[in-house]
């Protein structure tokens, strides 16, 4: 289930935007969307840190870098994941 969570479109705009600390004219992003950017980003800090600490933003590397460890990843990660994937 993680890894489907993983490719959500929401969830890779979420991570987009909380990873660049702003928007762009191209993706914009709601207060309720920066909001649960913000929890994931909170949740999944140490595992971002853990298991992701080397990757270069953008692309959509990060979140490849949490697919590749999503079984490895803490509950507050995982749960905060599925939170925004429910949405």
């Amino acid at each position: 289930m993680i890894r489907k969570i993983l490719f959500t479109p929401t969830l890779l705009a979420l991570f987009l935007a909380t990873l660049a600390g702003t928007a762009s004219a191209q993706t914009q992003v709601s207060p309720e969307m920066r909001q649960m950017a913000i929890a994931v980003a909170r949740a999944c800090r140490t595992d971002l840190k853990t298991y992701c600490n080397g990757v270069e933003r953008g692309e959509g590397r990060i979140a490849a870098c949490l697919r590749q460890n999503a079984e490895k990843l803490s509950s507050p990660c995982r749960t905060a994941l599925a939170d925004v994937a429910l949405r």
